[in-house]
């Protein structure tokens, strides 16, 4: 075998670990339906239609799954939920 075909294969050889180091996506990021669960902060601003900070029940109605849930979320029972509220484990 010639030389430059033993630096081929070399070079082949220790590349190939390279090929298959990849990053995949943290399956665990995707999102859910259950409200109870972390809502991605992009989910509430686009809920929180007046900026205030809190989703109103009014807010709240365009998703029907946290619509549902509005009720049981609202620990404090102020009438709208925080972030913090929101993502709390029930």
């Amino acid at each position: 075998m010639n030389t430059l075909a033993k630096v081929a294969a070399l070079a082949a050889v220790l590349c190939a670990p390279v090929a298959f180091a990849q990053d995949y996506p943290n399956s665990q990021t995707t999102p859910s339906s259950d409200a109870s669960k972390a809502m991605p902060s992009a989910d509430f601003a686009k809920l929180d239609a007046n900026g205030d900070g809190n989703i109103s029940k009014s807010e709240a109605s365009v998703d029907p799954t946290l619509a549902a849930k509005f009720d049981k979320l609202d620990a404090d029972k102020s009438g709208s939920l925080s972030a913090t509220e929101i993502t709390k484990k029930k």
